[in-house]
């Protein structure tokens, strides 16, 4: 009982934490189409939704998806499809008031010679600016937008599957989609498992994003027990190309 109790205070500390960072931004994300040499301006709302004034710092910074779609943050610039440093913004830093909100404007320059995707993530990370008149905790914290630039004209979408099987321990089916062509795509997908021609089980995943040149594992939770035997796999993946991928597998069940 008593563990019981230490994990609800802890976890009930960490949802007060997280919802005292004290700004949101808008939008969270932004998928641009544009052509070398082009300049394209946009704005990103921030709102500050505490009773303190906060000091909001902005950054841009490198990510990518490990084959299991976590996100990996690396340093602006060094990942070679980072758009990272074509994004300019003035001020980098900046006060907001209380229960205000405040437009960033942001200028994206394409630089010549560019093709196919290219992406970055823009942080503001928050500092109280004046934590003593504040009726509550604050902390540092950081939320980020989404930055996806697309060259126009010079984009391939291509991909297929290039594993799939029963993982008996986590007793999931698993596919693994291969990203071939030069653009992020956005894959979701469908999988049945037969026995004697019959549908004994069927389930689908959300939509997951997949960068060029990586692969994305698509996990299919099975949540009914499957007697002894053969059965057949089948998978379906719509990635928005020009085909609908199908895998099929046959596995036994001891």
């Amino acid at each position: 009982m008593l563990k019981f109790i230490k994990s609800v205070i802890i976890l009930t500390f960490a949802i007060n934490i997280f919802s005292q960072i004290g700004f949101n931004i808008s939008p969270p994300k932004y998928e641009f189409t544009v052509r070398p040499e082009e300049i394209k301006n946009f704005t990103i709302n921030v709102q500050n939704t505490s009773d303190s004034i906060l000091h909001i710092k902005i950054y841009t910074v490198d990510w990518a998806l490990d084959i299991e779609n976590n996100v990996k943050y690396f340093t602006s610039g060094k990942l070679k499809n980072s758009c990272s440093n074509w994004i300019y913004v003035n001020p980098q830093e900046f006060n907001i008031y209380p229960n205000s909100s405040q437009d960033i404007r942001f200028t994206l320059s394409v630089p010549k010679n560019v093709f196919g995707d290219y992406w970055s993530m823009v942080f503001f990370e928050s500092t109280p600016f004046n934590p003593a008149s504040s009726s509550m905790l604050l902390v540092s914290g950081r939320v980020g937008c989404t930055i996806y630039s697309t060259i126009a004209g010079t984009t391939v979408k291509n991909g297929d599957i290039v594993g799939l099987d029963f993982d008996k321990k986590d007793y999931s089916v698993k596919a693994i989609f291969e990203n071939s062509g030069n653009v992020h795509l956005r894959i979701k997908g469908i999988m049945k498992i037969l026995k004697d021609e019959k549908v004994v089980f069927q389930s689908e995943i959300p939509e997951k994003v997949s960068l060029p040149e990586t692969k994305t594992t698509l996990s299919f939770p099975v949540e009914t027990r499957l007697l002894k035997g053969k059965y057949t796999v089948k998978v379906n993946i719509d990635y928005t190309g020009n085909e609908l991928l199908e895998g099929e597998k046959i596995i036994s069940i001891d």
